[in-house]
């Protein structure tokens, strides 16, 4: 394919056009797009057809195995790789995906499982009249402009990820949707996996690239092993403001079709919330590696 690349000014990010959905990738493609990652971090494929959700699969799979998160996310689905994210709800009543309009604060997908997310692909099938920002914050220049003795402390410390606090403890419309949803499965005999957590250096190698990563986020990094409380939170709110700044931040503004293939180690990222009575649908999907 010939693709066109045009850089976005600012911490990252570049516009990707040129790409056929359909059409498989050839080796040069896969390449071409890799590179283009690992450069700017964040693609916006945009001008393309809408694509299928068997092209959206085999697109993605290019570049890695991909996690089937919706078997523990939502009901699986014909296609178990793509996570629906939205607030669409069904005929029968039943949201179509994670539901909610809130904001979600700063994290990484996927960072509370073993195999943590690696690339990952979000996809705009239905927008609010004022779509949502999704910004991304870069974790390379986070971790390389701290100081050099906040990184010699951070080297060998080891945090905690997980997403339980967030659905079981918290008061939003997402949460009160999961807590249906498990309970309506429960009665109807249906086994839920539980929602795993996990343990990962806070500085990481990517293990395609060896670049060294902060890997922390306010919304899933709960604690550091071995500190106390309150030194783990003071520490944490620390390099969530570092990470976080607006000079390392990109803003995202959506078209219906863009589809954004980030790199999830290298970033962090978050959402806006929107008015909940404005439709908006999406379609997530992400590879995955081990960091540790």
């Amino acid at each position: 394919m010939d693709f066109e690349i045009e850089p976005l000014a600012g911490a990252m990010g570049a516009i990707v056009r040129g790409w056929t959905p359909g059409k498989p990738l050839s080796e040069q493609d896969r390449e071409t797009i890799g590179e283009a990652l690992r450069q700017y971090l964040v693609l916006v494929f945009r001008g393309q057809q809408q694509p299928t959700d068997d092209e959206l699969v085999a697109f993605g799979s290019a570049f890695g195995d991909l996690l089937q998160g919706s078997a523990f996310l939502e009901r699986p689905r014909d296609h178990p790789e793509i996570l629906r994210v939205g607030n669409l709800v069904g005929e029968d009543g039943k949201p179509e995906g994670t539901g909610g309009a809130s904001m979600m604060d700063w994290h990484s997908d996927y960072s509370y499982v073993d195999r943590v997310g690696d690339v990952t692909f979000l996809n705009a099938v239905e927008l609010p009249r004022t779509p949502p920002h999704t910004y991304f914050a870069n974790q390379y220049r986070a971790l390389e402009t701290l100081s050099e003795a906040m990184r010699d402390r951070l080297y060998g410390l080891r945090a905690l990820h997980s997403v339980s606090h967030y659905y079981e403890d918290g008061g939003s419309q997402d949460v009160e949707r999961y807590r249906a949803d498990r309970e309506r499965d429960r009665k109807a005999g249906i086994e839920a996996p539980p929602i795993p957590e996990a343990e990962h250096p806070v500085i990481v190698r990517h293990p395609e690239t060896g670049r060294e990563i902060l890997y922390v986020g306010p919304a899933i990094t709960r604690s550091i092993n071995g500190l106390p409380a309150e030194e783990s939170d003071a520490l944490l709110a620390e390099l969530h403001a570092h990470s976080t700044r607006p000079d390392n931040v990109l803003a995202h503004d959506w078209e219906t079709g863009d589809l954004v293939m980030f790199d999830t180690l290298g970033t962090l990222h978050k959402r806006d919330a929107w008015d909940p009575g404005e439709r908006r649908s999406m379609r997530q999907m992400s590879t995955v590696c081990r960091i540790d």
